[in-house]
């Protein structure tokens, strides 16, 4: 599918992104062989420099990779490509790609093999060229942390492991050095994890992340020499006639893989022929290993849902840690307003008694600016306009204290007072 929509707009190197055996972009690495639950995987990747179309050039415009790749339980990799590659005929290649694991210690492990051992097809000539032929090390070391499992793979290697640039050959002899990590994530568990990668190739860095559909589908997306984004969809464009090609251009990748999983284990229930001379003990046997089987696969799932259950449970417990974290700032902010206040009201009924009682409005009004629920704030408030002499207000404010506390009981004598003319006699009480 991507090989026919890129086919006229996509220009690409030798070594497609996501096209070698193993999970990052181009540096190679190392799979844990019990890790892999498929026999082997399919995939289709693409490379876009420029997606202008506009200007003269004898470079071809497809430049696509479809690629085989299979690991066996001993820690043998395979891979095959085929694709074209950037050239002014468009010319065609297959590559070969070979991996052995050769030591292992707990999370460690060190692996050699050879790549790009190309089949190329140049018009009526065709041959196999040794040229770009990569003889690679790499040392693998996985961590896993909570529910993440980060791999780092460091190594060394010629041909286009050293340097593998938007060219036919790069005829460059010599070691060069490279360095990746990749980071599997919870995000879509169910479907093996969302991985992030960050690599570099000896020439510049690349990122991208592998997102999968389902167990057997995923998505590959990145951006090669990530340092030149500044410069993607020019650098195609060098030379006065257009005709050459920037060798380290950035480069948007994509890709589809396809992974095809183990065959099950046949039961043994299942197996046919039997011996006539079968005894009902050992059909016996039989059921009773069917239905451990049948257990443990039911274990297997119940072990996924708590997973995923735990997951959900981290998530919401770091909600809840976060709503702490508020209330309890809120609950701080509280106790300071409240302190506040009652140093407004403090100091408002010592300007009252003094008969300071604008003073004491001042103080009042503070304190109900601060919390305006408290009803013994409107309470004085009402007091001291009945001083001032302002009994509409007065009133006014010990009714608000009443509505905010219905059982102030100095309040009602206060209203009754002035409901029946005798408020002089009625005493402010606090």
């Amino acid at each position: 599918m991507i090989l026919c929509i890129y086919s006229d707009t996509v220009f690409a190197n030798s070594r497609v992104s996501f096209s070698r055996p193993g999970n990052m972009m181009r540096t190679p690495n190392y799979a844990y062989s019990h890790d892999n639950p498929y026999f082997f995987s399919l995939s289709v990747s693409s490379e876009i420099i420029n997606f202008n179309n506009d200007y003269q050039t004898n470079y071809g415009k497809s430049s696509n990779a479809a690629a085989f790749k299979m690991q066996t339980e001993s820690g043998y990799t395979f891979g095959l490509t085929a694709g074209n590659i950037m050239d002014p005929i468009n010319m065609g290649e297959i590559g070969f790609h070979f991996q052995k694991s050769i030591f292992k210690h707990g999370d460690v492990s060190l692996s050699a093999g050879i790549q790009d051992i190309l089949y190329k097809a140049d018009g009526n000539e065709k041959q196999i060229d040794i040229d770009d032929m990569s003889i690679f090390a790499v040392l693998t070391s996985r961590k896993t942390f909570d529910n993440y499992r980060l791999s780092i793979n460091v190594g060394g290697g010629t041909g286009k492991v050293k340097y593998d640039p938007h060219i036919t050959s790069t005829n460059d002899i010599g070691t060069g050095l490279f360095l990746g990590f990749n980071l599997n994530t919870p995000f879509l568990s169910r479907n093996g994890g969302m991985d992030l990668i960050v690599e570099y190739d000896g020439t510049g860095i690349n990122m991208g992340t592998i997102i999968p559909f389902t167990n057997d589908y995923s998505m590959s997306i990145g951006m090669t020499h990530i340092n030149s984004l500044g410069e993607f969809g020019s650098e195609s464009k060098v030379g006065a006639d257009y005709q050459s090609l920037q060798p380290d251009a950035p480069a948007f990748s994509l890709g589809l893989t396809m992974n095809i999983p183990n065959a099950p284990e046949a039961s043994l229930l299942d197996a046919s022929g039997y011996p006539n001379d079968i005894t009902q003990r050992e059909l016996e046997l039989l059921n009773k290993i069917q239905m451990l089987e049948d257990s443990l696969n039911l274990m297997n799932n119940e072990n996924t849902l708590l997973s995923d259950n735990n997951l959900l449970l981290k998530h919401k417990v770091a909600i809840f840690m976060d709503s702490t974290r508020v209330f309890s700032l809120k609950e701080q902010a509280s106790h300071a307003i409240n302190n506040r206040v009652a140093r407004h009201l403090t100091r408002c009924l010592r300007h009252f008694y003094q008969e300071e009682y604008r003073d004491a409005l001042t103080e009042i009004d503070k304190a109900i600016d601060l919390n305006p629920n408290i009803a013994l704030a409107y309470a004085r408030r009402g007091s001291i306009y009945y001083k001032l002499g302002d009994m509409q207000r007065a009133t006014m404010n010990w009714n608000i204290a009443l509505k905010l506390d219905p059982e102030f009981e100095e309040i009602q004598e206060l209203l009754l007072a002035s409901k029946e003319e005798r408020l002089q006699s009625a005493e402010l009480k606090d």
